[in-house]
């Protein structure tokens, strides 16, 4: 069975945040999430992570706005790292990045 995300692009820093589409509940902040940091990296991992640990990061934090692309993807199934996105939008703090995620019914 095919594990399936919804993926969050954050463009300029080139991380991907895979939201599994089961098993998160309650605050944002706390849910569990994979984060594959890809600028720079010669072959992508994933990290487990919480929502909160990410938004709370310098290189995030420090550096608003963001363009956050919004995809779904099942397993590992981008082609090249390639994303088709469904919605794109600039979040200029991490209440609007949780706004986007409350708007895709997550």
């Amino acid at each position: 069975m095919t594990t399936r995300y919804k993926v969050f692009h954050f463009l300029e820093l080139d991380w991907l945040l895979y939201f599994p589409i089961e098993g998160n509940r309650g605050e944002y902040f706390g849910y569990t999430v994979l984060l594959d940091e890809r600028k720079g990296k010669q072959k992508s991992e994933q990290d487990a992570v919480t929502l909160g640990s990410v938004l709370e990061r310098a290189e995030l934090d420090e550096h608003y706005p963001h363009t956050v692309g919004f995809s779904k993807a099942a397993g590992d199934e981008e082609s090249n790292g390639e994303l088709t996105y469904m919605e794109i939008r600039t979040i200029h703090d991490a209440h609007e990045f949780c706004l986007f995620l409350n708007a895709l019914d997550l």
